[in-house]
């Protein structure tokens, strides 16, 4: 009996929680630097990087944060060179990794590598322009883009860069490389421009558009969309041969733009502008983001996890719950879940050592673990065999006393 009453009880909890919808919540930045890049190469690893809060003042390195745990905690990290201020990123794993922007002092270019999760980084020689972004298409091939024109371009895993540099004529804000030749670029009044060969020959794209463009995300070699200043949007489904506006419904200057598949994406920009669509664009729908800082960069992991970053400091989280928290469902029995949500285990914490059975159901009101416990008030759950979704855990005590918690399972 004691089965099936859980049984009922996840099914309801369930069919009251199935509406929620997705929310944005903020993470402590431990910072009040602007943060202008973020960059999560796992569910649960991530950098943000930022300016310098006071460069006469003795504060003279880059501002770089890195998490482990999806955000729950952002580490300071010394960036070992005075002045950096990070535009772009890009990881290829938890060690290896990118960095662009330029040196505050000199106004120099820079590109910058790390093998060690971004513990110490190398810097190549400078370069006469301010660097926007940076993309690679595999481990050996990258790009990089920045001011006046400027793009260059690594074979080799960013041993080496060659200047590639195209006539478009204006400032350069974006790239993106759908392979280690089909490749788009776009910058300032309206340019996007296109290559078939890694970057040997450009192709300017005629994007009906006078606006700033500030990013560019593809979800295959022909479809992709780019978002600018005063809410611009604009999409392609045939190599960038046309472009059509989608209408944002904002006059907000959009920063940057991620899909997760080829309809569910999302945009951000000032003001604390965050806008979803789950149609391809055909409908951009405001969310409510939880902040009124202009929002600099987005990374999103799947539709259910994410992040962006902004001024002053500024990280939020996507997800049904707040990060690493459980929420309580029922029961007047005082327990704690960590981490929540999590990938691979999460450790119960009980008020005492007692006698204590538990049951562990899927969304559906289908119990997947059944077992009981005594004299351990430290509980670990191995979640590696469970697939993603939610979960309703129900908690008894000897004494009848009960608790049923829910526990989101991200892969």
């Amino acid at each position: 009996m004691k089965h099936v009453y859980f049984t009922s009880i996840a099914a309801m909890v369930f069919a009251c929680n199935f509406g929620l919808a997705q929310t944005w919540w903020p993470q402590n930045s431990n910072t009040s630097s602007d943060l202008n890049e973020i960059f999560y190469v796992s569910n649960n690893v991530g950098w943000t990087f930022g300016d310098s809060t006071d460069i006469l003042g003795g504060y003279a390195s880059g501002v770089e944060l890195k998490s482990v745990n999806q955000g729950f905690t952002y580490n300071k990290v010394d960036m070992g060179s005075p002045i950096y201020q990070i535009m772009g990123s890009y990881f290829h794993n938890t060690s290896i990794g990118f960095a662009v922007g330029r040196n505050k002092l000199s106004g120099n270019g820079l590109i910058i590598s790390t093998v060690d999760g971004g513990a110490s980084w190398t810097e190549f020689s400078p370069l006469p322009e301010r660097l926007a972004d940076i993309h690679f298409s595999d481990v050996n091939n990258g790009w990089t883009v920045g001011r006046n024109d400027f793009v260059m371009r690594t074979t080799d895993g960013g041993t080496n860069w060659v200047d590639i540099s195209t006539n478009a004529g204006d400032h350069l804000e974006g790239v993106f490389f759908t392979t280690n030749t089909n490749g788009y670029i776009v910058g300032r009044a309206g340019i996007i421009i296109s290559t078939t060969d890694g970057g040997n020959n450009w192709n300017y794209l005629n994007s009906n558009s006078q606006r700033d463009l500030n990013a560019v995300y593809f979800v295959n070699d022909s479809t992709g969309w780019v978002v600018g200043t005063a809410g611009e949007i604009l999409f392609t489904n045939n190599w960038g041969l046309s472009w059509n506006a989608q209408n944002s419904g904002t006059q907000e200057d959009l920063n940057d733009v991620s899909f997760v598949n080829d309809t569910t994406g999302w945009a951000v920009g000032t003001a604390g502008t965050v806008l979803k669509t789950i149609d391809a664009g055909a409908n951009w729908i405001p969310e409510v983001s939880g902040t009124t800082e202009d929002i600099t960069s987005l990374t999103m992991r799947n539709e259910s996890l994410g992040w962006y970053c902004g001024l002053n400091g500024t990280i939020f989280i996507y997800g049904i719950d707040p990060p690493n928290s459980v929420q309580k469902i029922d029961g007047n029995l005082n327990v704690q879940i960590y981490p929540n949500p999590t990938s691979s285990s999460t450790t119960i914490s009980l008020p005492d050592n007692k006698e204590y059975s538990f049951v562990l159901s899927n969304a559906q009101g289908e119990a997947v673990k059944v077992w009981n416990t005594s004299g351990n008030n430290n509980v670990k759950i191995d979640c590696q065999t469970l697939i993603q979704g939610i979960y309703f855990l129900q908690i008894q005590d000897e004494n009848k006393m009960s608790a049923v918690q829910k526990i989101v399972i991200n892969k």
